[in-house]
């Protein structure tokens, strides 16, 4: 086969995978933001915190709770979702725990659905 004949093929190969591609990392534009996916993905960027809980505050917005400080009192965090599934994560209050990063930052893959 010529380079030639070959050439759709590949064409479509390539294009097929990239899509696949934009879907696995950023799938929330097709399939939407859960309360699961949303504790999830806030899970993997809290690092030590374990992420209890979310539900929907209203729109793009996200109330969620993650397990203990010292004290053993849940911590609460606004979050934002862009269009595209990256979210910013804010203690709720505006004020963060001691050890804990002021504003969390992370996206929506489909590992986390």
């Amino acid at each position: 086969m010529s380079a030639r004949r070959l050439f759709p093929y590949v064409a479509t190969l390539i294009v097929v995978l990239f899509l696949a591609g934009v879907f696995a990392l950023r799938p929330t534009p097709f399939i939407g933001v859960s309360a699961d996916a949303m504790a999830n993905s806030l899970d993997d960027a809290s690092g030590a915190a374990t992420v209890m809980s979310c539900e929907e505050a209203g729109e793009d917005a996200w109330r969620c709770l993650a397990a203990g400080d010292v004290a053993g009192r849940p911590r609460a965090y606004d979050v934002t979702v862009n269009g595209f599934g990256c979210w910013t994560a804010e203690p709720t209050g505006g004020v963060a725990e001691v050890g804990t990063p002021p504003t969390l930052t992370g996206c929506i893959t489909l590992l986390d659905h």
